[in-house]
């Protein structure tokens, strides 16, 4: 009898086919499989099945994008389609450093490497330079000497080196030894024959323009997480020569966790000609805090942008090409939008508008949005202008009330609550919520909440969404607040307190709605409601935006420069499209519990208890 064919690779079922092809033979009859030694082998025989059958399956996951698993096989197959994946990154920040210093000092030069300390909630991080920045003295009006280096960029981490010494007899290897390097800012220098001093080299971007004798260098990572340095071959750049020396500076970081220092210290060293200047009085203003900072590109993430790297081909065309090349150019975004003009509210044909949020930061700095644009228009059809718009903050005040049972639950009302509040702050933090085409689903958060504890009965939960609008002082204008989902036409409009111009600075005004869908601007004299304006503006419920005519608004009185806007969505489930960012800070998060007087078996039965309306 031949062996059957095999359709399950299960323990069980490979031995029970190894019995019946072994009953099927004259030999064996009428042989007891259970009660022998032959049940041993036949144990063996299954098990060495199994663990083949395994091997097998694994090995053929690896060879193919979609069910590789392991990074090293992962980025191998995104070498095959010239995909490198990004390294870790570090964190930038901009700063203006102050000097003051003596009459006799003309210039300060400060030095390359470790010269700031700065702080976050996570602790001290330092802060390099890449290279030494010299600047002059000058008197200000105040007629105090000193040294201003303005704008300065400064990187979180630390700059190491590595030398290797060519050796053609030989297979060499040239790694930058630390996984934890950002590669971007590597530099790679060489000593050839005949220079006296050492020839930089640069990481080739694109092979259709290294030519033969051009000093570059390719980059890949290898099988430990590391980067590794590969040299021209003559054809596509200078191929390295016998006892040329290779020097690697090296960036290495701590990554994201050194975002948002937003203070510094000096611990650098200053120089004027082969003096050193440790004794300063210095000021440090923080132009932009740390933000871009990022972990070393995931395996999702190469599995992802690797396929769609190769099918962009350098050129963008599509709204996922930018999406793709953006990424690449600009690897510290947390998220990324691209959406042509023609779904622009009003239409804008020929243009492409990038939204994008970096790491650490709600929006790119003027600099960062210079290079971006940059950067993108070397891939771009001439007839197609690219525009970077900043993200448009839509938040979501979340009020839940949550009934609980003291009889299913060892926790006090005070723990539910803290609970119920983590659970929405995490809800708002995931990447469902927190991103741009996000989508916040009411009911998926319900059901969060009622599972955060087993004492926990029910709860109505209410949404509002909120636009804090930016207003220009002392300045005649329209405004309009665009939340991106349809408004209820059951809705309170509420606003945070601002002052007019030529009005008594004493007096705080709000927005309301007034009737159906006009929008009033009014006072509160004691226990009086004195309206300012009953018609300045109007609700598009359908459209979910406020108009506002113009007015002339001197300032907001939290300080912040912009009005808050609350409004009721017409759905409790919301969506952010084009530039629609969500988010749910935990200040917005309000969570009310409740003794479930019926449940908890309570005296009064519930008699009394008026359910909160939902």
């Amino acid at each position: 009898m031949a062996f059957n064919q095999l359709t399950n690779l299960d323990f069980d079922d490979i031995k029970k086919s190894l019995k019946e092809y072994l009953r099927s033979s004259e030999v064996f009859t009428d042989y007891n499989f259970e009660g022998s030694v032959l049940s041993q082998l036949i144990d063996v025989l299954s098990y060495n099945t199994y663990y083949t059958a395994m091997n097998a399956n694994l090995v053929a996951n690896e060879a193919f994008f979609d069910s590789a698993s392991i990074r090293e096989n992962v980025v191998s197959l995104a070498k095959l389609v010239g995909y490198t994946p990004r390294s870790a990154v570090a964190s930038k920040a901009t700063i203006t450093f102050d000097v003051q210093v003596s009459p006799n000092i003309k210039s300060l030069t400060m030095k390359k490497g470790i010269s700031f300390i700065g702080s976050n909630g996570s602790g001290s991080h330092t802060f390099s330079i890449l290279d030494d920045i010299t600047r002059e003295s000058y008197v200000d009006i105040n007629g105090i000497r000193k040294i201003t280096f303005n704008e300065i960029d400064i990187y979180q981490g630390n700059i190491l080196n590595s030398n290797y010494v060519n050796d053609t007899s030989t297979s060499q290897r040239f790694i930058i030894p630390n996984a934890d390097s950002d590669v971007e800012l590597t530099r790679v220098s060489v000593q050839e024959p005949g220079f006296s001093v050492p020839q930089s080299y640069k990481k080739a971007v694109d092979i259709t323009e290294v030519g033969p004798t051009d000093k570059i260098f390719f980059i890949q990572e290898n099988k430990n997480e590391q980067f590794e340095l590969i040299f021209g071959d003559n054809t596509f750049g200078r191929k390295l020569q016998n006892k040329d020396i290779i020097s690697i500076e090296y960036f290495i970081t701590d990554k994201d966790i050194a975002n948002e220092c937003a203070s510094f210290e000096f611990i650098g060293s200053l120089e004027y000609g082969s003096q050193i200047i440790s004794d300063v009085d210095s000021t440090i203003t923080v132009i932009n805090a740390s933000a871009g900072g990022a972990q070393p590109e995931s395996i999702t993430s190469i599995k992802y942008l690797a396929p769609r790297y190769y099918a962009a081909q350098n050129r963008a065309v599509t709204i996922r090409d930018y999406e793709t090349l953006i990424n690449r150019v600009v690897p510290n975004l947390e998220s990324l939008t691209v959406y042509g003009g023609e779904d622009a509210d009003p239409p804008q044909y020929g243009k492409v508008f990038i939204v994008a949020k970096p790491k650490g930061s709600e929006a790119l700095t003027t600099t960062g949005k210079q290079n971006l644009l940059k950067s993108i228009k070397e891939y771009t059809i001439l007839s197609v202008i690219p525009e970077i718009k900043d993200p448009s903050y839509l938040y979501l005040e979340v009020e839940s009330y949550v009934y609980y049972d003291s009889n299913k639950t060892r926790r006090s009302q005070q723990e539910i609550s803290e609970l119920v509040r983590k659970t929405i702050f995490s809800f708002g933090e995931s990447k469902d919520v927190n991103k741009f085409k996000g989508k916040f689903k009411h009911s998926k958060l319900v059901s969060l909440v009622d599972s955060v504890d087993p004492g926990i009965t029910s709860n109505i939960t209410r949404i509002r969404m909120r636009k804090n609008l930016p207003i220009l002082s002392n300045i005649f204008a329209s405004y309009q607040v665009c939340y991106g989902n349809r408004i209820s036409e059951s809705t309170e409009v509420t606003s945070t307190a601002f002052k007019i111009t030529g009005e008594n600075p004493l007096y705080n005004f709000y927005f309301e709605k007034l009737g159906t869908n006009t929008i009033a601007i009014y006072r509160i004299d004691g226990s009086k409601k004195i309206y300012y304006n009953k018609n300045i503006g109007n609700i598009d419920y359908n459209k979910g935006e406020i108009n506002i005519s113009a007015i002339n608004i001197n300032s907001a009185t939290n300080g912040s420069g912009y009005i808050e806007f609350s409004v009721k969505p017409a759905s409790n489930d919301i969506i952010s499209l084009r530039d629609l960012y969500l988010l749910i800070s935990e200040e917005d998060i309000t969570v009310v519990t409740i003794l479930d007087q019926i449940t908890s078996a309570s005296r009064s039965s519930g008699v009394g208890q008026i359910p909160v309306s939902s």
